[in-house]
């Protein structure tokens, strides 16, 4: 029961910022909130294949690929979003932290592949990658940035938030809000609203 109110709700959330998203669109012709659209579109996309699902079978689908086809186009979208507000810096300059958030997504590509399926984890280990060195290489030049620093920290926080919800997914169970999984959840549907303030900052125009 929690699951599908929590997934009502979220839904819902990600509609509203969508139509506050286009609007701004459609106001300023602004390609980076055109990113933001399409990124809450096929977020909320995914989220209602899981939802009717839940809803009609009474359980989560054994087949996710509609889901996962929509999530790997969100991130597509939010890293998109990325590079038209904050194109990389010719010259980054020499840094390790960008690496960090390949090499953990790496690590726990091989920790879920090893309960389950192989090519959506590696698929998905690639694209939350990406996310995590684009976003981290903004973050470590704050001074070059400084417009986008908002949404560069938002879009790491959504993927560290995101692999909350995967491994709470791996250890806890129950419908209950003992389940740290419906928090990180709650934490998750907070973090589409954010994206508003951040990409206002982070567009010229």
């Amino acid at each position: 029961m929690i699951e599908r109110v929590e997934n009502a709700l979220q839904i819902a959330v990600l509609l509203i910022c969508a139509s506050v998203a286009l609007a701004r669109a459609l106001k300023y012709r602004s390609r980076g909130w055109t990113h933001l659209v399409f990124f809450y579109g096929s977020l909320a996309l995914g989220d209602i294949y899981w939802f009717v699902y839940l809803l009609f079978f009474g359980d989560t689908p054994q087949i996710s690929v509609v889901s996962d086809i929509s999530w790997f186009a969100c991130y597509i979208f939010l890293y998109l979003l990325l590079i038209r507000t904050a194109p990389p810096i010719k010259n980054p300059g020499r840094t390790v932290i960008p690496w960090i958030g390949p090499l953990f997504t790496a690590a726990s590509a091989v920790f879920f592949m090893l309960r389950g399926e192989i090519f959506l984890n590696l698929i998905y280990a690639g694209l939350m990658g990406l996310l995590m060195f684009s976003s981290l290489s903004r973050l470590t030049r704050r001074r070059s940035y400084e417009r986008q620093f908002f949404l560069s920290f938002m879009i790491l926080v959504f993927c560290l938030i995101e692999y909350g919800l995967w491994f709470s997914s791996c250890f806890f169970d129950g419908d209950t809000l003992a389940n740290p999984y419906y928090w990180f959840d709650i934490l998750f549907t907070a973090s589409f609203v954010l994206f508003i303030p951040a990409t206002k900052k982070a567009v010229t125009g």
